[in-house]
């Protein structure tokens, strides 16, 4: 699933703002994800590993000092954090089969990994090419990717906006890749992001099968339609009115993409201002609706009546680090959350 409008990924990623090693869900999420990888190759073994979307190195940062690591990256975030990297090293510029070739990099990697970086990107069949073309023979390319049913499962209509151009579905995913001769071996559903997929996929010689995901498609569509006629009843916006007509104050925690698309859609309501731990963030603004991004320690100084967490995938982080707020907490969504392997 596309969305529509398409913006320049130098526009996007020129002045990022976005650090992944800022978030602590995040953190967590990369600890767990480079155990899984060193179990999975050894973490004294001569593994390369090349990832696409790097960001700040919260991955690449994490993994053993004996593999071979590569960043490539061209958002500012990414290149900042690269000067300094100690464990990997960085390419500043979007990952094509151009790239592949210019870097002397075709058949040269084990490993390609992309977390939560394909939704950023236009060319999609352009990047495929390219990790095909890095990989050695049976190379694997791990990939995480914001899961298309969860979100319309959840209706999450707050992730859809010009920074996430792509959402995925298992069946889409294999669809695309198996043309290029990838299998999928391994499939694990995570909490993350609101539901995300990590899947593994191998380099062969197999072709792709035919009839693909026809079926799966137009339930997709039928999905999301659904999701878009219910996105009106949000039992929160409605509570929040309220006390705004009571003369209460609010607040928001979480000045994500996701805060921007939220706050944006509902105007009527007017927040006092919107908590954020990233310091890049900080003394900015959300767009359109002008609401002032402060730091952490506004929350308890000014206490709020209410506050809606706009970052609601990391909810049980966000309350637990501000023990000292003593308003009541709102969330912006509720998602059933299911953990599978297969």
């Amino acid at each position: 699933m596309q969305v529509g409008e398409d913006i320049d990924g130098q526009d996007l990623f020129a002045e990022y703002s976005y650090a992944s090693s800022s978030v602590p869900g995040l953190v967590r999420h990369f600890d767990d994800y480079a155990a899984v990888l060193v179990d999975r190759y050894g973490a004294s073994s001569s593994v390369r590993l090349l990832e696409v979307g790097c960001n700040d190195g919260a991955l690449l940062n994490k993994l053993p000092k004996p593999w071979t690591l590569m960043g490539v990256d061209p958002s500012d975030v990414a290149r900042n954090a690269g000067k300094a990297a100690a464990n990997y090293d960085l390419v500043s510029a979007p990952f094509t089969p151009q790239l592949v070739e210019e870097r002397g990099w075709v058949g040269r990697w084990d490993v390609v990994t992309g977390s939560n970086c394909l939704a950023h990107i236009s060319d999609l069949r352009e990047v495929f090419i390219g990790v095909s073309m890095a990989l050695k023979s049976e190379g694997w390319f791990w990939v995480e990717v914001h899961d298309l049913d969860a979100l319309l499962r959840g209706a999450q209509w707050d992730t859809i906006y010009h920074e996430h151009k792509v959402e995925w579905s298992r069946d889409s995913l294999c669809h695309c890749l198996g043309q290029l001769g990838f299998e999928l071996r391994e499939l694990e559903c995570l909490p993350l992001h609101g539901g995300l997929l990590r899947c593994g996929f191998q380099k062969t010689e197999s072709l792709p099968e035919s009839g693909a995901v026809a079926r799966s498609r137009w339930e997709a569509l039928a999905g999301l339609r659904q999701a878009y006629e219910s996105r009106g009843e949000v039992p929160a916006v409605v509570e929040l009115l309220e006390a705004q007509k009571r003369g209460q104050t609010i607040g928001a925690y979480g000045a994500s993409g996701r805060a921007n698309v939220y706050l944006n859609q509902v105007p009527d309501l007017h927040f006092s201002f919107i908590v954020d731990e990233a310091p890049l963030r900080i003394n900015r603004f959300i767009p359109g609706v002008g609401t002032p991004i402060v730091p952490q320690s506004r929350l308890v100084d000014e206490s709020p009546d209410k506050v809606l967490v706009t970052a609601w995938n990391y909810c049980g982080d966000i309350m637990r680090k501000n023990a000292g707020y003593q308003g009541e907490w709102l969330t912006a969504f509720s998602v059933d959350w299911c953990v599978s392997v297969f």
